[in-house]
C-alpha cells in the first residue's frame, strides 16, 4: 500500500551513490562519509541534513516527494513511457536498477526530461479516478493539432469563465503535452482567490503572507476514443461548462450538457462458488473480507423485500456463500434466483513490524454506486485495481 511522504523512510530505501549525487547536485553534504554509510544508521544523514540551508532542503525534499509518487506501479508504468519516447537509450539501464524508488531517482538523475514529464503525468493519473474527475466519449474520433492559438483560445475561455462566476481566474496559462499512446494533457494553472496564510521567513520567523495562490485543472483528450476527461473541482455544473469551453476552443465543436459517463459494478458472480478475491503482493493486501452484501429476489418471495447480512470479520468467503445457500433455500430459493444489488468489503492491508496494518472498508452498489471516490488517493487506487481484477468495475 503507498504510505504518505516521510522523508526519513524515504532516505533510507536509497543507494548511498545515488544520494550522493542527488546532493551533490545541489551543492550538499559534499564532505559526508558516503562511504561507510548504512540505512540503519541513518539519523547520522538526517544530522547532516538539518545543516543543509533551508532553500535547498525544500528543493531537495520536493524532488524526494516526485520520487516517492514515481515508486508505485502506476508511476514506473509512466517513468517507462516517457524513457521509451524520449531517452530509449536509457531504458536498458534503468530496467536493471534493482528497486522502484532507485529506479525513479536514477531517471531524475541521468534524464530530467523523462522525469518531469512523469511526475506531471503521475499527478494527472492520480486524479483520474478520484471524486474530481469526469469523463465523456461521444466525441468523433480525430487527432488536433495544438497550436498557440489554439492553447490561448483555451486560456480565453477558461478565464472567462471563471471570472464571470467566481470573480477569480483572471489570468489562465495552459501547457500542452502529449504521452506517447496519443493522449492531449492541458494543465491549466488560474490565481485563486487571494489568501493569507502563515510562512516561515528567512530568520525563521512567522510571517503572514497574502498571496493569490494558483489552482489548476487538467483537461485529456484521446482522440483513438473520442474521449475528454477532466479534473476540476466544482461538481456536475463545473464539469459540464468546462467540458463545452474544451470542446469548443480546442475541438472547434459546439457540444450539448450530455452526463458523464459512469462506472457500471457487476455484483452477482460473487454468489459463484468458483469466484474468489485474488490479490496481487505488490497491492500489500492481507486479507479481503466480505462485510455485507443485499440481495434482491427476482421472484416473487412471501413477505421477503430483499436479503441482507451483516458479516464478521472473521468470515471466509465459503462460510458466507454456505449461509446465504442455507438462508436462501429456507425461502424456496437458490442463487439463481437472486441479484447482489450492494456489497461492502474490507481490504485488510499488511502491518509495519508490530502493528496492524489498515484497513479499507467501502460500499458498491449496482448499477454505479459507490462510495470509494471519498477515500484517500493511495487506498482508493488499490480498491479500484481490485475491483477490474474481480470482474466488478467494468
Amino acid at each position: 500500500m503507498a504510505k504518505p511522504f516521510d522523508l526519513k523512510r524515504q532516505l533510507r530505501l536509497h543507494h548511498k551513490g545515488l544520494l550522493r549525487r542527488l546532493f551533490a547536485e545541489h551543492g550538499a553534504l559534499r564532505d559526508f562519509p558516503w562511504e561507510g554509510f548504512l540505512p540503519k544508521n541513518i539519523d547520522h544523514l538526517f544530522a547532516a541534513w538539518e545543516a543543509i540551508d533551508g532553500p535547498t532542503q525544500r528543493t531537495i525534499q520536493v524532488i524526494l516527494q516526485d520520487v516517492h509518487e514515481l515508486s508505485g506501479e502506476p508511476g514506473q508504468r509512466v517513468l517507462w513511457e516517457t524513457l521509451a519516447s524520449g531517452d530509449p537509450a536509457k531504458l536498458e539501464l534503468w530496467r536493471l536498477i534493482p528497486g522502484a524508488a532507485d529506479r525513479a531517482l536514477w531517471v531524475y538523475l541521468e534524464s530530467r526530461r523523462a522525469f518531469d514529464e512523469a511526475a506531471l503525468f503521475a499527478r494527472a493519473e492520480a486524479l483520474r479516478s478520484g471524486q474530481l474527475a469526469a469523463r465523456w466519449n461521444s466525441l468523433p474520433p480525430r487527432e488536433i493539432l495544438v497550436s498557440e492559438p489554439v492553447v490561448a483560445a483555451l486560456e480565453e475561455s477558461l478565464r472567462d469563465y471563471y471570472w464571470q462566476k467566481e470573480l477569480r481566474g483572471s489570468l489562465c496559462r495552459v501547457h500542452h503535452y502529449r504521452r506517447s499512446g496519443g493522449a492531449d494533457y492541458f494543465f491549466a494553472y488560474l490565481p485563486d482567490w487571494p489568501d493569507k496564510r502563515l510562512v516561515f521567513d528567512a530568520d525563521g520567523q512567522l510571517t503572514p503572507r497574502e498571496e493569490a495562490y494558483t489552482f489548476s485543472n487538467v483537461f485529456i483528450y484521446e482522440p483513438a476514443a473520442g474521449a475528454v476527461e477532466l479534473m476540476a473541482k466544482g461538481g456536475r455544473a463545473v464539469h459540464q461548462a468546462l467540458r463545452k469551453a474544451f470542446c469548443k476552443a480546442v475541438l472547434g465543436l459546439e457540444v450539448s450538457e450530455a452526463e458523464p459517463i459512469r462506472p457500471v459494478y457487476r455484483l452477482d458472480h460473487l454468489l459463484d462458488p468458483g469466484f474468489s478475491f485474488l490479490t496481487e503482493f505488490e497491492d500489500g493486501i492481507a486479507a479481503v473480507r466480505l462485510r455485507r452484501i443485499r440481495l434482491l429476489p427476482t421472484v416473487p418471495v412471501p413477505a421477503m423485500e430483499s436479503l441482507e447480512l451483516r458479516l464478521p470479520d472473521t468470515a471466509s468467503h465459503a462460510e458466507v456463500l454456505d449461509l446465504i445457500e442455507r438462508l436462501l433455500a429456507g425461502a424456496g430459493l437458490d442463487r439463481t434466483q437472486v441479484r447482489v444489488v450492494s456489497v461492502g468489503i474490507q481490504l485488510q492491508f499488511f502491518g509495519d513490524g508490530d502493528r496492524r496494518g489498515k484497513t479499507l472498508t467501502f460500499h458498491i452498489s449496482s448499477p454505479n454506486s459507490s462510495d470509494l471516490k471519498s477515500k484517500p488517493d493511495d487506498v482508493r487506487v488499490i480498491g479500484e485495481r481490485c475491483l477490474r481484477r474481480w470482474g466488478i468495475l467494468q
